[in-house]
């Protein structure tokens, strides 16, 4: 009998996996259904897909949907794993997300091993590629070597157009993680200190990054890049930090949004239906006019007409007299409405990955650094580069599983030679490769 392989979740991250797992279903001897309260275009491309419509609170057909599947493949978002990975756990059935593995979560070890099934996390882009390639070369240089930093930062971008899109973002993935980005703040260890940077510095505390042949970037700190030091194996490290990465000119600008109290999810706002763009931007700062708030942007933040941040916020909209179109919600679903505006992926948009390493270490008293880094293009507004990166390393795990017989039981992420080497060689097949640049400092 074939393997249930069970999908929840269509998203904008699913398209490269389901096209994968569809391409090798014979190979593999599996079935595919993917269940979710919206079904893509393109799944109607794959005839002998089973396709449920669910609403993930129909708890009777969430059940009856993930029964006897060998593994359930989750895309829903953060919250609702736990709940997923509850009934994997007490119904003896192997689990994959491509999320990050907290405390709620790891209260399930136990059951997922004395029920003899598996949960794999953190096995997407960010997480996931990120870990593979940093532990490949950690392993590889820590065997003879003292690595003294290590730095990664992982984005993903739309390709720089900078007359029609000067950020070089749009949304792909998750619109309102994108808005919440960084609330949290970020802790990392720079020269041996710990640094704690609090919400409002954090896009204020970026790093330029220079890759080969692009035109540069810069990446901010991203969450708790401390647990990494016993993660990774990096006891003598100095420098650790994990952050994300942008093109030039969005940092300063998100810290403006920031500033002006434009991403909070606490307060309220209500619409007349008469509010603008301008309306928005300007709640707080109560300026008369466009050319008021003008002045008052180069007087106070320094923000001139031919700047990078004042060309964000004008292609933006954020000057306009269009009319925002909800009426009530936090101030942070006014901005996504707004943003959605022209942050939405179009037919002519190519989405790009920029992930990248920097490793310093000491070999015979002399110190050597390595940049390692993997840019992708996306495909079409459907297979993305996000997509391809966060849905393959999930279905070559399966495919490593299956074709390998590899039998786990508990919680897993994707740190151990024997999960990322062979993952990493075949994405290297898909395309998915880093470029290494190694020079003396």
């Amino acid at each position: 009998m074939s393997k249930k392989i069970v999908i929840l979740g269509a998203g904008k991250s699913s398209s490269f996996l389901i096209k994968y797992l569809y391409n090798n279903r014979n190979e593999l001897d599996i079935s595919l259904n993917i269940a979710s309260d919206y079904r893509p275009k393109y799944i109607h491309d794959f005839e002998e897909i089973s396709f449920i419509n669910l609403d993930i609170k129909n708890k009777e057909k969430l059940l009856q949907v993930m029964q006897n599947s060998f593994i359930v493949v989750s895309l829903l978002p953060p919250f609702l794993h736990f709940e997923i990975a509850e009934i994997c756990s007490y119904n003896k059935i192997n689990m994959i997300t491509a999320s990050y593995l907290d405390d709620k979560i790891k209260t399930l070890e136990k059951t997922f091993i004395d029920n003899n099934c598996f949960l794999f996390m953190e096995m997407g882009l960010d997480p996931g590629i990120d870990h593979m390639s940093a532990m490949k070369m950690i392993d590889k240089l820590s065997a003879s070597n003292k690595i003294i930093e290590f730095e990664s930062y992982t984005g993903g971008l739309v390709k720089l157009d900078k007359e029609n899109n000067p950020w070089g973002y749009k949304f792909t993935w998750n619109p309102m993680n994108v808005i919440l980005a960084g609330a949290d703040g970020a802790n990392y260890l720079k020269d041996g200190v710990n640094k704690s940077i609090p919400y409002k510095k954090i896009f204020k505390d970026f790093t330029s990054i220079v890759i080969p042949g692009e035109e540069g970037f810069e990446g901010y700190p991203n969450r708790n890049s401390l647990m990494y030091k016993d993660l990774y194996k990096l006891k003598d490290i100095k420098t650790l930090k994990r952050g994300t990465l942008r093109h030039k000119g969005f940092c300063e600008t998100w810290s403006l949004l920031i500033e002006l109290g434009l991403t909070s999810n606490t307060k309220t706002l209500y619409n007349n239906k008469k509010m603008t763009f301008f309306d928005f931007f300007n709640h707080k700062i109560k300026a008369k006019s466009i050319e008021d708030l003008i002045k008052y942007l180069d007087k106070k933040h320094g923000i001139k007409r031919t700047s990078l941040v004042y060309k964000n916020l004008e292609w933006s909209g954020f000057f306009s007299n269009k009319k925002i179109p909800i009426v009530e919600g936090k101030i942070s679903d006014f901005l996504l409405a707004v943003l959605m505006d022209k942050w939405t992926l179009s037919d002519g948009d190519i989405d790009l990955i920029v992930m990248t390493h920097s490793i310093v270490y000491e070999s015979e008293e002399k110190q050597n650094k390595i940049l390692s880094y993997l840019k992708i293009e996306g495909e079409d507004n459907v297979y993305t580069a996000m997509s391809k990166t966060v849905g393959l390393p999930i279905a070559v795990l399966i495919e490593h599983i299956i074709k390998n017989k590899i039998q786990k039981k508990g919680i897993h992420l994707p740190f151990s030679k024997d999960i990322y080497e062979p993952i990493l060689k075949k994405l290297k097949k898909l395309g998915i490769e880093f470029t290494e640049i190694e020079t003396n400092i």
